[in-house]
């Protein structure tokens, strides 16, 4: 099969030759760990460990122009800046560990309908700017039948308002501005469905990314009743409008407990999860038995367990990738971001593993040969915590 084909088959319950290969991916501070635990600089690294071929289009969802960035006044530590969203920020000059950030808010650009109404002019769906010059010539590569995995990946309702107004304001208008936030995430929607149709109309797009990370480590952080109110109409509109152009796998992309949250994705016509995070009280196990084949997931293994030794990681795959992949629509991988504590052999190692059993071996009778391991250099060092940099909160 085809990467393409083979990522449908699964995602859908079909019969896939076997599981695709997509194991995490790591962020800047954990290949700068790697590095000094032997990793060649310069790969490929998805052709290293074998990922399948995926791809996205590149289509700017984004505020166009971008605001300017200014930086407002800087210590040595700390930057207080606008950043290209308008939002006011502090931040530290020199992440603790690049490539996760977290972030510091002081102001948020939309305070109210005149400040939306502003905002919305920097959304014009139809600005050319959203695609790529050689987008002509892109496009013919996405165009029809093709072997790799295409997807869209977006900002969606509740993400993309909270840039704008932030987290607290959002609970506050639910109450005492529910017109004017109804307004904001209907017009996520309709501009989304506008910016994205003439991609959808040129290319043969397979899955939809809706980013959201809506959830927090044992709840949603916006209730299920007001998910109904204000946010279902809008996916609604968005399934219908990506179901039009054939597109079907819609994968809702949140961190955090997830488990009130799917009910209503799976009503509104979502049938994909990642990455189901383990720390946040997310069982994968648990959402097949409960949610069959309405529900497909990426993700699932937990990130805390690989931390250790391959004896630990082996125990934390074989608890649940087999059963699930047996269940069908499961593509095992890191749930989330991989970071730099985790050792690179023992993620390599985890890589191996999961490629035997999604190739229908016999994992309880098979040891990884290590054939990526073979072709490491030497450790210099292994990452500690205590390399991170430092984070005063009372600075912040």
């Amino acid at each position: 099969m085809t990467p393409r084909e083979r990522f449908l088959q699964t995602m859908l319950f079909g019969t896939p030759d076997r599981i695709p290969y997509q194991f995490g991916g790591p962020r800047e501070s954990t290949f700068n760990a790697w590095y000094k635990q032997g990793l060649p600089r310069g790969i490929d690294w998805d052709r290293f460990v074998g990922h399948d071929h995926w791809e996205t289009v590149p289509i700017n969802l984004q505020a166009l122009p971008a605001f300017e960035t200014v930086v407002l006044e800087e210590d040595s530590v700390h930057k207080v800046w606008i950043d290209e969203m308008g939002a006011k920020r502090i931040d530290h000059k020199k992440l603790p560990t690049p490539g996760f950030v977290t972030r510091t808010y002081l102001e948020f650009p939309v305070k109210n309908r005149s400040d939306f109404d502003r905002m919305t002019r920097r959304f014009d769906p139809n600005d050319p700017g959203r695609l790529p010059p050689d987008w002509d010539e892109q496009k013919r590569r996405f165009a029809g039948v093709h072997d790799f995995v295409l997807g869209i990946i977006f900002p969606s309702i509740f993400w993309k308002v909270r840039d704008w107004v932030g987290f607290h304001r959002i609970c506050e208008m639910v109450y005492d501005d529910p017109v004017l936030l109804q307004d904001m995430m209907h017009f996520v929607a309709d501009f989304t469905i506008e910016a994205t149709r003439r991609v959808l109309t040129d290319c043969q797009v397979d899955y939809v990314y809706f980013n959201e990370d809506m959830c927090y480590k044992t709840a949603s952080m916006i209730s299920p009743a007001h998910v109904r109110e204000f946010m279902w109409p809008c996916y609604r509109k968005l399934v219908r409008h990506f179901r039009q152009y054939g597109v079907s796998v819609l994968i809702m992309d949140s961190d955090g407990y997830i488990g009130d949250m799917i009910p209503l994705w799976i009503d509104v016509g979502i049938n994909a999860v990642g990455p189901v995070e383990i720390a946040a009280n997310n069982d994968p196990i648990a959402y097949r038995k409960r949610f069959g084949k309405n529900l497909a997931m990426l993700g699932g293994i937990d990130k805390r367990e690989l931390r250790f030794d391959k004896p630990r990681c082996r125990a934390e795959v074989l608890r649940k990738v087999p059963w699930l992949i047996e269940q069908g629509g499961y593509i095992p991988g890191c749930d989330h971001g991989v970071p730099p504590d985790i050792p690179l052999r023992t993620f390599l190692y985890m890589c191996e593993l999961i490629k035997e059993i999604a190739c229908g071996g016999c994992p309880d009778a098979f040891e990884p040969p290590c054939e990526l391991e073979k072709q490491l250099g030497p450790i210099e060092e292994m990452w500690h915590p205590d390399m991170a940099l430092p984070v005063d909160e009372d600075d912040l």
